[in-house]
């Protein structure tokens, strides 16, 4: 055959190739529509024109089911349960659970986001119910592990929540050391508002073999001890916290500064906070420290000490309480100092004291676990000497 000839056919080869490829996937596109019943669209439509029981009825109507259809089931009653619509979406997928026809998998997938629903819903003994089953059926199923600590964890529950926690450790091999030692905190807290102390330190002693730098361990060990009057073990629990876990060492000053009033060494505080000072630079530190020279060494010293540290590293609360001091200290007649002051104060009141490290929530009071992403010690105290970050 002639070479020219060759090259003028092999577009018209091309060409032919896109069509019948293009025939093809016609045809598949075809036969796959062909699967969906005739309902399924009616029922999507009413889906799109906002009549969703009328859309449900439907879909619930439908006796045949295949792979289409049990995904778009799934589909929705997740977007009605994300949209708050709990209660359409347990109807969606109470109505696949009970479907004979259902495959093992299907069914796990149906049986997994009713326990969703139904633990949006409130209903935490449905939803416990339906993770133990399918735990049962698969015992590394780790969404069902997950959901079913999140369960324990809403029911306080924490030795239950201990024992998922450690089965999802093994599932995964990833530590739940942090979450575990947390549980115990937990368990220790309970203990302590019984007043059983020996329970509280056993569940301590636990959290510090699950994690060593559990900070709210030493700080619920220490104030154990200092209400039991053991007031040097109270400063040592408390003053672990300078190596194990710092961020929330403001968390316990005023406690600290209690202790060593106590036992006669007032003055080993200033000290102690002099020095952790020039290693970790909180702004509660400083506040601290200055309140406690103002209270032993007056005014001035006070004043002296906290100028010189809002001047190295400018805080918001620094200059509030510096302009306190110099109120007491100087003449402010035409009330400039006044005005600057209560400015900040307005300014500061209702500043975040707290932030998640994980999601960014900001809050006044301290909480261990996230309210927003439910991360366990990921909201820290917000004490950094940086403008506008800091308060």
């Amino acid at each position: 055959m002639n070479l020219s000839l060759l090259w003028l056919l092999l577009p018209i080869a091309a060409a032919s190739g896109w069509y019948v490829a293009r025939r093809e996937y016609q045809k598949k596109a075809k036969h796959s529509g062909a699967n969906l019943p005739q309902d399924y669209y009616k029922g999507l439509n009413f889906i799109l024109n906002e009549q969703p029981d009328k859309a449900i009825d439907v879909f619930m109507k439908l006796s045949e089911l295949d792979d289409n259809t049990i995904e778009i089931h799934l589909a929705l009653g997740s977007l009605f349960r994300r949209r708050g619509e709990v209660d359409r979406a347990i109807r969606l997928h109470q109505n696949l659970v009970n479907k004979s026809t259902l495959s093992t998998e299907s069914y796990s997938q149906a049986l997994q986001e009713l326990a969703l629903d139904y633990t949006s819903a409130g209903l935490l003994d449905r939803a416990e119910n339906l993770c133990l089953e399918l735990v049962d059926v698969d015992s590394r199923n780790i969404a069902a592990l997950r959901l079913l600590r999140d369960i324990y964890q809403q029911e306080k529950e924490w030795f239950r929540a201990i024992d998922v926690a450690r089965k999802i450790a093994t599932c995964t091999r990833e530590s739940e050391s942090v979450v575990i030692a947390h549980y115990y905190c937990e368990i220790a807290e309970q203990a302590r508002r019984k007043d059983d102390q020996a329970q509280a330190k056993r569940m301590l002693d636990k959290a510090m073999l699950e994690d060593p730098r559990c900070g709210r361990a030493l700080m619920i060990r220490g104030r154990i001890e200092r209400r039991l009057g053991n007031f040097d073990a109270a400063i040592s629990s408390f003053q672990k916290l300078e190596v194990k876990a710092p961020e929330y060492l403001s968390e316990i000053l005023d406690e600290l500064k209690e202790c060593y009033q106590s036992v006669g060494q007032k003055e080993k505080m200033i000290a102690y906070l002099k020095r952790i000072i020039r290693d970790l630079h909180g702004v509660e530190l400083v506040l601290t420290a200055a309140r406690m020279l103002k209270e032993y060494e007056g005014e001035g010293v006070a004043l002296a000490f906290l100028g010189g540290e809002v001047t190295e590293r400018p805080s918001l609360r620094g200059v509030q309480y510096l302009l306190e001091l110099d109120l007491g200290q100087v003449k402010d007649e035409k009330g400039y100092l006044a005005v600057v002051k209560s400015s900040l104060d307005k300014l500061l009141a209702n500043k975040p004291v707290y932030r998640c490290s994980s999601c960014g929530f900001t809050g006044m009071e301290m909480h261990w676990c996230c309210p927003s992403c439910k991360t366990w010690s990921s909201i820290k105290p917000i004490h950094e000497f940086q403008w506008g970050a800091s308060i």
